[in-house]
């Protein structure tokens, strides 16, 4: 209040002292210091910086200009601004895009630069050529330099997403390996099966060579009777292994929640006095 009635005083004395040309300067200077108090103290900073600009001006009385230049410094200590992007559904940055702030067209491009905005809930317009078009509400704190504003002007591109695994694959998972289990098991039972055929002719060929005390035999069937002795012994070896392999995979095949991959390996074992065949595998 001490303010104005400074500057009214100051008003009547420049108006009955000065010519009627540097009498008009003078009252615009005062004019325009009055209405900067005015919007200041309705926040209204954009427009009471460009006021105080005015009466701070060197065509302004040095007292006006001594008490504008004060009053926009503070101003501009607490004139807000913020910084506008734009982005398309897909994440690309947008150039071509007029902005307007509470009604009132701002910038026909963003270029990245701050921008002043008075303190306040604030309504921002954004549109492309095409017409399409994004409103957001912010609010603009006072004091609060290069806030930033980004919006999305379009619809967004999902990405793709990878479908979890569902319950029906993991029993089928699970069912794959009791499936290799009943098979191998099968296998060796196929296994023991021929072992005891073979055994049982071992036998026979043995009796046919008509071995005596002193074990002196026919040798053709003694030859028969060693070849399926042989053959009896790998059969019941390896069927004996492979069916107790596949009953293991058809008790122990994965149930839980997660996939899990397996390995299974056979290899022959023939040397000196022993046939048969080894199985080695596991979880990973």
């Amino acid at each position: 209040m001490k303010e104005r009635w400074l500057i009214a005083c100051l008003s009547g004395v420049a108006l009955f002292s000065s010519a009627p040309a540097r009498a008009d300067g003078k009252s615009a200077c005062f004019d325009a210091a009055s209405q900067a108090q005015v919007m200041r103290d309705e926040h209204r900073l954009v427009e009471a910086r460009a006021q105080l600009r005015v009466c701070s001006s060197a065509a302004c009385p040095a007292a006006v200009q001594k008490d504008c230049a004060s009053w926009l410094d503070g101003v501009e200590q607490g004139l807000p601004t913020v910084v506008v992007s734009a982005k398309d559904g897909g994440g690309k940055d947008l150039v071509d895009v007029a902005l307007s702030i509470d009604g009132q067209p701002v910038a026909s491009k963003l270029t990245g630069q701050a921008i002043p905005v008075n303190p306040g809930l604030r309504a921002f317009h954004l549109a492309l050529p095409d017409g399409t078009s994004v409103d957001r509400q912010v609010m603009v704190r006072e004091g609060k330099k290069n806030e930033s504003v980004d919006v999305v002007i379009g619809a967004q591109v999902a990405p793709p997403t990878t479908p979890p695994a569902t319950p029906s694959s993991e029993r089928s998972s699970s069912a794959s390996w009791r499936t290799v289990g009943w098979v191998t098991g099968g296998v060796g039972v196929a296994g023991l099966a021929l072992g005891s055929i073979f055994g049982g002719l071992a036998i026979s060929d043995k009796s046919a060579a008509q071995c005596n005390a002193s074990g002196r035999c026919q040798p053709g069937p003694l030859s028969d009777a060693r070849s399926a002795a042989t053959v009896s012994t790998i059969g019941l070896a390896a069927g004996g292994v492979l069916a107790a392999g596949g009953l293991a995979l058809v008790l122990f095949a994965p149930r839980g929640s997660h996939r899990e991959t397996a390995s299974v390996a056979l290899s022959p074992l023939l040397g000196p006095g022993q046939a048969g065949v080894s199985v080695g595998g596991g979880f990973q």
